[in-house]
């Protein structure tokens, strides 16, 4: 009789416990669905930031010169020159509001094929704290085609700020090549023995002038006041969807002024006529 006994499947157990695995699993596979949070969500809003400035008391205004720089590296190869402009950046002891708020910053035109440029750019900056700042100027060479290769750097260290400060007057601070282009300072090299170029150590001239107070109650932040820069661009299809473009120079003589003209709108039947 008890070999007629039926026994109990083993495999029911296992199939329950695979049947359990299955549902764990499934519960894991759905919380790992669950969205992530999204580090951009950590970031402020787009648009006006409304996030108060930490209040100080107003700094100082002061007008940088960029006024030259000589026997910079030669970054094109076939010119023997490069195409030079200045990068320079303000560093103070200002806290900022996050991490995105913006790097006060300036930059000058570009000096086409030379290696002796002449700027004289002027930036005036306002809200300068008294314990003074760090002008970090980056010299690069413009090129449209690729990247922009680094010329070197030079940094000026100013420290505390009064009325009786004199100033910096156009004085010549070496450009470091540490991080600047390989290859542009070894077409240096090669013009350097060949008595191309007389050295290898180019030289950046700065002035710092100080022009007083700046105006206000708050200084928790450093603002560029100037001077403004603009810039004429003759751009052909703009003129032709506003229907506007620029007039002859023989035209009106008479007032004096040159006025914007309109273009003649032919119609399509005359055209056709005259084909």
């Amino acid at each position: 009789m008890a070999s007629e006994e039926k026994q109990v499947p083993k495999q029911s157990h296992g199939a329950g416990n695979i049947s359990d695995r299955a549902d764990s699993n499934a519960g894991s596979k759905k919380e790992s669905k669950e969205p992530k949070q999204d580090s951009h969500s950590k970031q402020p809003a787009g648009g006006y930031d409304s996030t108060p400035l930490a209040h100080k008391p107003p700094g100082y205004t002061v007008k940088i010169t960029f006024h030259r720089a000589t026997n910079l590296p030669m970054a094109d190869l076939n010119s023997c020159s490069s195409d030079p402009y200045v990068l320079a950046q303000i560093n103070t002891s200002l806290l900022s509001r996050h991490k995105e708020d913006p790097v006060l910053r300036f930059r000058t035109p570009t000096v086409r094929r030379s290696t002796d440029p002449e700027w004289n750019c002027e930036w005036i900056v306002a809200n300068i704290p008294k314990d003074g700042f760090l002008l970090k100027a980056r010299i690069y060479d413009e090129d449209p085609a690729d990247h922009d290769d680094r010329l070197g750097n030079v940094h000026v260290h100013v420290g505390d700020l009064d009325e009786s400060w004199e100033g910096i007057k156009e004085q010549a601070f070496k450009v470091k090549k540490r991080s600047g282009s390989k290859r542009a300072y070894l077409i240096r090299a090669f013009a350097t023995c060949f008595k191309f170029a007389h050295h290898m150590h180019g030289f950046l001239y700065v002035s710092v002038e100080l022009l007083g107070r700046t105006e206000g109650e708050e200084g928790g932040r450093c603002y560029t006041v100037g001077p403004p820069r603009w810039t004429r661009h003759y751009s052909p299809l703009l003129g032709r969807i506003a229907g506007r473009k620029e007039p002859k120079e023989n035209g009106n003589e008479d007032s004096g002024e040159k006025k914007t003209e309109r273009y003649k709108c032919v119609p399509r039947s005359h055209t056709a006529l005259e084909a």
